[in-house]
């Protein structure tokens, strides 16, 4: 042992620096003597706990020795460290019972541990993982596989690879249980590759490497203080601390569903030390299995999914245990366990260490977590459920905000479908309903334009006979000629104004100003209506409620309404005319327009005629107007309507929607 300076080289500064992996004859002297002086130290009751390459030296005789004892404590009597909640050591050669991560006391088998990732780094010219932060180097050491030496480079003896691989086993009794033993492998491989260039097989009882590489170490940032020898004050717990806080606050920020799991899945995956977990959300009261997650040679994968679990995913002893009871269960080796080790599940695969989280927001079962770990026994400790039951306190919480966002997105999605159809169904109806009318309409057009096209066809016999006299009476054959034109002229207007009648169909539609269209209105008839000596007033709201429509169309309503209020009051009458119009806004829902004149009113009888086609009281007119008004009003969604008005004369009121509530329900 030595304490050593710092300019005394060291094997592993040699591969840091860009050099080669070393060569096996190089690799077996350096390991054999370090193995030696990592002897000497244990049998002297100590305990390295920090063996690294820097911490290994090679004096000048190519004698190797230990440096760096500013770690190390006196073992116990059995050989095991005093309880302790510090973290020791470094992270990248860190044991995982050093790490506080697994139900297990750090003892010389740590040491070895850390000497199996020295030796990896001296065959492979790298470590076998890399990480972004302290907690996902621990997770590393605790649940990833190293990749198989042989990836990178092909000169490997299997044996060789055998031993390195037995040293750095996730469960310490897998691994040299101590460097005695080591040291005389070492010397039977350093013999063997001198007299054959090859070491044949020691037969060694080991995990066995990855096939493939986990996850490429230069995809992820070198961690700058991962070489470094550190102590932290209470162990895992200050990482965890740190760590589920990230994760929770994470977890609060996301409400996408999808999103949400997968953070969730990769998040726990990391903090348990798990190589396989799974989500099971509680629907109608049976679990739904909707993710799993596993540790591939890639690096994690999740795979999202609706379905029923099966005794092929879990096992469901556990499963329905935990939906029963809302808490957790924790095997800590399926393998000793005498009621859950039974399970149909495990008989198909080899796991040891089993927790299965349930999911509460405020007593009520959301879902289940279930994690599992094939490498090692006693992965999940107290203290790490503790923290995981924490993670699963907010995931409950926010997978339930995520399901009823979810569950408010279908329905909105749903109501707009059903909107879509109720518009379309108002389109076809509106459509059918003019037919309809229409229809009605036949019988009183074909009279209207009968009357008119028999009076020509009279007018025109007439007409002949007054010209084939054998003295043509010319006058009166021109008062036939002009009575053809006068029916003519009349058949042209019933059809002019069905053809207006029957185009209340798609314009050009806008949102505007009721009181816009009023005002427009207003002014084009104010010299005939004062020249009709009627005063004609105008009441209209602030309110900013626009309509959606064509202002032409509504611009025709009011035009109407105006001229026929104007012809109900005789200009014989010595009583003050008055035509006032007025607009209110109802709410944030409706405007209302009416229009109000003094004049003799609407019999009663007639209250339910006015807006039937060709129904008139006035002398001259086909009685179309108030029609096409309300097929007009209709159109836009709104309702037309007349009363007798307050003090005597008839008062017409329109009612429109306003633009937010009747724009798109109403655009044909």
């Amino acid at each position: 042992m030595t304490a050593g300076g710092p300019d005394m080289p060291t094997a592993g500064s040699l591969a840091h620096e860009g050099f080669e992996p070393l060569s096996i004859e190089r690799f077996l002297h350096l390991a054999t003597g370090a193995a030696a002086a990592v002897a000497d130290v244990h049998a002297s009751g100590l305990l390295h706990r920090d063996i690294k390459p820097e911490n290994i030296v090679e004096d000048a005789d190519g004698v190797v020795r230990l440096r760096g004892f500013e770690l190390s404590v006196q073992t116990g009597p059995l050989g095991m460290l005093p309880v302790s909640d510090s973290i020791c050591g470094t992270l990248a050669y860190m044991s995982p019972e050093q790490a506080r991560r697994v139900e297990r006391h750090a003892d010389a088998r740590s040491d070895l541990y850390s000497l199996g990732m020295t030796f990896y780094e001296w065959l492979a010219g790298r470590l076998p993982f890399d990480a972004r932060d302290a907690v996902e180097w621990v997770y590393c050491q605790v649940a990833r596989q190293p990749p198989a030496l042989s990836l990178y480079r092909g000169d490997i003896p299997p044996a060789l690879e055998q031993l390195v691989f037995r040293l750095i086993a996730k469960n310490p009794d897998e691994r040299y249980q101590s460097a005695a033993i080591l040291l005389a492998d070492l010397h039977a491989c350093s013999r063997q590759w001198q007299q054959y260039q090859d070491v044949c097989d020691l037969d060694l009882q080991q995990p066995q490497p990855s096939a493939h590489p986990g996850m490429p170490v230069d995809e992820l940032p070198v961690m700058p203080d991962a070489r470094a020898s550190i102590t932290i004050p209470g162990g895992q717990d200050t990482l965890d601390l740190a760590s589920v806080m990230k994760a929770a606050r994470a977890l609060s920020q996301e409400t996408q569903q999808d999103r949400l799991i997968e953070m969730l899945m990769s998040t726990t995956i990391i903090q348990a030390g798990a190589q396989r977990g799974l989500l099971l959300l509680v629907q109608n009261d049976a679990p739904v299995l909707c993710a799993i997650a596993r540790i591939r040679d890639t690096g994690l994968g999740i795979e999202l999914m609706e379905r029923a679990p099966g005794k092929q995913h879990l096992p469901l002893s556990v499963l329905y245990r935990v939906m029963r009871t809302h808490q957790r269960i924790v095997v800590e080796d399926v393998s000793t366990d005498g009621y859950f080790g039974a399970d149909e599940f495990f008989k198909a695969r080899t796991v040891r260490s089993v927790l299965c989280l349930p999911l509460l927001k405020q007593g009520q079962l959301i879902g289940m977590l279930y994690l599992e770990n094939s490498l090692t026994p006693g992965v999940f400790t107290d203290s790490r459920t503790g923290v995981l039951e924490l993670l699963a306190g907010q995931a409950a919480v926010s997978l339930e905000t995520a399901r009823l966002q979810r569950q408010l997105f279908k329905e909105n999605a749903r109501r707009q479908s059903v909107e879509t159809a109720l518009r379309n169904a108002r389109a076809r109806l509106s459509q059918v309903s003019q037919a309809t009318a229409m229809g009605e309409l036949a019988a009183s057009i074909a009279h209207e334009i009968n009357q008119p096209l028999a009076s020509m066809v009279s007018n025109a016999a007439a007409s002949l006979r007054w010209l084939n006299r054998e003295t043509p009476k010319i006058d009166e054959a021109l008062s036939g000629l002009r009575d053809i034109v006068k029916d003519g002229r009349r058949a042209g207007a019933i059809v002019n104004a069905l053809q207006s009648l029957a185009q209340q169909g798609e314009q050009h539609r806008r949102r505007l100003l009721i009181n816009d269209v009023i005002r427009h209105v207003v002014a084009l008839t104010q010299v005939e209506v004062e020249q009709q000596r009627v005063l004609m007033t105008t009441h209209l709201t602030r309110s900013p409620l626009q309509v959606y429509g064509s202002s032409l169309q509504l611009q025709q309503v009011v035009l109407n309404l105006i001229l026929n209020a104007v012809d109900a009051m005789s200009p014989g009458d010595q009583v003050l005319r008055r035509l006032s119009i007025e607009s209110q806004a109802v709410g944030a829902d409706y405007l209302v327009i009416s229009v109000e004149d003094s004049g003799p009113g609407i019999d009663a009888e007639h209250l339910d005629k006015v807006f039937n086609a060709f129904f008139t009281t006035k002398d001259t007119g086909m009685g179309m107007g108030l029609a096409i008004c309300r097929s007009i009003v209709h159109a836009h969604g709104g309702q037309l309507h007349v009363m007798p008005a307050r003090y005597g004369g008839a008062t017409f009121v329109f009612t429109l929607p306003a633009a937010e509530h009747g724009a798109e329900r109403n655009a044909l």
